[in-house]
């Protein structure tokens, strides 16, 4: 009897800490993993798991860069023709980000349109884009679902003070874009889970407090695939606690 063949996991935001667990995580499981970053090259880790699970693939590409997208497809052609699972992780900085602008955008006395809408574009818009570029391959997929990593500081009930406009509202955004998504993919056998990693940790001298990285990619990649779906577009947390919208 065959065994069945490893789930095919793309993960992007692999430049960044969550997005490498996520990717960890997945090759842990047994997963055959794609793990996009605008230069993975750039990123050590990936090429040390690379070389100790043979299942990893690394790809060059940025969801908020449409030429970058672009150019990747036709080498995720070469390397299959099916996804299992799309894990959309928090986006790395945009080439010309700054710290400074990033923390601009998030108080009122600075805040800009121009700094507001780039980041609305690359953390709400972009995710939505690449699933749809991705379709085909999630459509040919087994059951397949999506990951959307998004934030508890999307909620509206929960937005009790002020600050954090980009950031909130960004992913407030990605929220309802999700939710639509969803809804828009249910025909065709595809679950979409939104997924709250909690306050991780990102480093052993962070607050003991914060929540393990790896029980946190661990956590929202076994709430994707529990989930049941009649509550695909769900807001859950890395526990499956429910989050209020």
């Amino acid at each position: 009897m065959m065994s069945p063949s490893p789930r095919r996991t793309l993960v992007t935001g692999a430049g960044r800490p969550l997005g490498v667990e996520l990717v960890r995580q997945s090759l842990m499981r047994g997963d055959k993993v794609y793990a996009a970053a605008r230069n993975p090259a750039r990123v050590p880790v990936l090429a040390d798991l690379r070389a100790e699970f043979p299942g990893l693939e690394l790809l060059a590409f940025d969801p908020a860069d449409a030429a970058s997208v672009a150019e990747a497809i036709p080498v995720l052609q070469e390397l299959t023709s099916t996804l299992d699972l799309l894990v959309i992780a928090p986006a790395e900085p945009g080439l010309h980000d700054r710290v400074s602008d990033a923390a601009r955008d998030e108080v009122l006395p600075t805040m800009s349109g121009t700094g507001l809408v780039e980041h609305y574009r690359r953390h709400a818009v972009a995710p939505v884009l690449l699933v749809r570029t991705l379709l085909p391959w999630l459509a040919a997929g087994d059951r397949a679902r999506v990951l959307m990593v998004t934030s508890w500081l999307g909620s509206l009930a929960g937005k009790t003070q002020g600050g954090d406009y980009a950031t909130c509202a960004s992913a407030a955004a990605l929220h309802m874009l999700t939710r639509a998504l969803a809804n828009d993919l249910i025909e065709q056998g595809i679950t979409v889970c939104l997924g709250n990693p909690g306050n991780y940790a990102t480093s052993p001298n962070d607050p003991a407090f914060r929540v393990a990285i790896d029980e946190a990619a661990l956590g929202l990649l076994s709430q994707t695939d529990r989930l049941p779906r009649d509550r695909t577009g769900a807001f859950l947390d890395w526990t499956g606690a429910e989050r209020a919208w």
